[in-house]
């Protein structure tokens, strides 16, 4: 529930903070006080769209802050770790919206900054607004379902998401099958075109490393003579001539041994020198005789060179290299398989959609039949609260339609009603009476508000349209929803406001030539003198009136 609300420098608001408990609010004012401000705050908590203009004039930027109490609410706590939040140590949420004159929106909840998606989801779990503009949603049969659905309780949520993950499962099936029935339709000619150029590289014979290879072995061919030379001339050097490096190691070797014994470091450098000694001979017996076991085929070279011009020509017709032409291959391969084998994965994905489409089925049934029980419940508690509305001879109806299969089922769902004895059962868009859709709007809400985990519920002039008795009838039952669920409401109805257990008043004033909304609590006096005025001026029977109707107010809360 709202614990507490901050407003600055919002439209008309200079500053504001209020504070609420439990209990039914009710907020009242002059025509243009204000009154709407207040709402259009609140809705900011809730995500609502919010422009620069909202800014109060002169000011560079309006806050918005909202302290909530969550208790025990396990979908809003499962949300918050989801997200990643944490109510802090007295079980409290804080929401601050900021708008700048640049257009930019700041959104916090308990001091993290979030984005305005996740602001507006939490927001949406905390607070319910409605006004006369709501019941379009409810007369709306595209909502229909969903409102039906929400009286479901946890273990009917779970079994619509498993007929919801049932439905992803076929539809994916049912895709895949399409896609390939579309393919089998052009599958001659693709496999053509496939066998085609899988022939094409099948010819190359590709082979990894080949290229790499071909190129070392064309590099000592084109470079044969130098290299037979080099290598000759490099033998005679380290071991074929008489002084070569070999010789005069030997020596300097032979040199170093008939010393080492004296002097440890010359110890050493004889090590060191027999081991190039041994280095040189090793080499220089590696390079003996080198150019002549090369063999020079002319023959071969061609044929090198004509494979590695075929690799060339194929890269460059591809724009690949030879791993990728390798790899290209492979795929052709696997194209050419899987549609060679389509018909057997065609006969398959056609046992699975069936499959799916059973597990499915059965499931969209178990849910329609307990929808058709949440019809009755619905039904039931709507007439209950239409009865206590001076609506008695309404009578309400819940029709199911088969509709194509979705996540959301097999059911199309659609509310009827007639409003008055003799009277046909019509679509919810049809009642044309402003204090029937009121009345309606209130039993809808206070019947979902039973099953809703919503802990606070704004009503905007819910008292549009109605007056005499009804207007008392809709004043007592706002207070009895008030008992499971925070209220506060918006009214011009002095019957209404006397039932509240917190009053606001909301003012405007001129300051300064600046035109400013304000808010203050009223004490039991203020109240009462505040309910004549409602009810027309504070003569002296208005007072008697307004003392009146909160005695009532409070007898009949008392029997509550």
């Amino acid at each position: 529930m709202l614990t507490r609300l901050m407003v600055k420098d919002f439209a008309l608001i200079h500053q504001i903070e209020l504070e609420f408990d439990g209990q039914f609010h009710v907020l009242t004012g002059e025509t243009g006080a204000g009154k709407s401000i207040i709402i259009d705050a609140v809705s900011l908590l809730l995500g609502a769209r919010a422009s620069s203009k909202d800014i109060r004039f002169g000011c560079s930027k309006a806050m918005v802050e909202g302290a909530f109490f969550i208790g025990e609410n396990p979908e809003l706590h499962k949300l918050l770790e989801e997200l990643g939040h944490e109510p802090d140590e007295e079980n409290q949420l804080i929401l601050y919206r900021e708008l700048t004159a640049n257009g930019k929106n700041v959104c916090r909840i308990n001091d993290r900054t979030v984005t305005l998606a996740t602001f507006r989801q939490i927001g949406q779990m905390l607070i319910n607004i409605y006004g006369q503009h709501d019941f379009q949603a409810i007369s709306n049969k595209e909502h229909h379902l969903e409102l039906l659905d929400s009286l479901g309780d946890g273990e009917f949520q779970k079994r619509k998401e498993q007929m919801a993950e049932a439905y992803r499962a076929l539809a994916q099936a049912e895709q895949r099958r399409h896609a390939l029935q579309q393919s089998l339709k052009e599958r001659q000619e693709k496999l053509d075109f496939l066998r085609f150029k899988l022939r094409e590289l099948e010819e190359l014979q590709l082979k990894e490393g080949e290229e790499e290879a071909l190129e070392q072995e064309l590099s000592v061919l084109d470079n044969f003579e130098k290299i037979s030379s080099a290598a000759d001339k490099a033998y005679q050097l380290l071991y074929g001539e008489r002084r070569s490096v070999y010789a005069m190691l030997t020596a300097a070797a032979d040199s170093m041994n008939s010393i080492r014994q004296y002097d440890k470091q010359l110890d050493e450098i004889a090590e060191g020198l027999q081991s190039m000694m041994y280095m040189a001979e090793d080499y220089g017996l590696t390079l003996s005789g080198y150019g002549d076991k090369m063999d020079y085929d002319a023959e071969r070279r061609d044929r090198l060179n004509e494979r590695k011009y075929t690799l060339d020509k194929a890269k460059r017709k591809y724009n690949l290299s030879i791993e990728e032409l390798i790899g290209e291959q492979q795929r052709l391969q696997n194209e050419v398989y899987t549609l060679e084998h389509a018909d057997e994965e065609i006969g398959e994905l056609d046992r699975l959609c069936d499959e799916k489409r059973r597990e499915f089925e059965k499931l969209a049934l178990d849910v329609r039949k307990k929808r058709q029980a949440l019809a009755q419940l619905l039904t039931d508690g709507l007439l209950e609260e239409l009865s206590q509305l001076a609506m008695t001879h309404t009578r309400f109806a819940v029709q199911f339609a088969e509709k194509t299969a979705s996540a959301q089922g097999l059911d199309q769902v659609e509310f009827f009603m007639s409003a008055n004895p003799g009277q046909p059962l019509r679509e919810l868009s049809e009642i044309a009476s402003g204090g029937e859709m009121s009345r309606i709007m209130l039993a809808f809400k206070t019947v979902l508000a039973q099953h809703e985990s919503i802990g606070t519920l704004i009503f905007d002039e819910i008292d549009t349209g109605i007056g005499g008795n009804i207007v008392v009838k809709v004043g007592e039952k706002l207070a009895a929803v008030s008992r499971y669920a925070q209220v506060i409401c918006v009214t011009h109805s002095p019957q209404i406001a006397s039932m509240a257990d917190c009053h606001f008043q909301i003012q405007k004033t001129i300051d300064n030539d600046q035109t400013i909304t304000s808010v203050r609590v009223l004490d039991e006096a203020e109240s009462i003198a505040e309910l004549a005025r409602m009810l027309g001026g504070e003569e002296e029977f208005q007072l008697r009136h307004a003392e009146e109707l909160k005695r009532n107010a409070a007898a009949h809360k008392a029997a509550m």
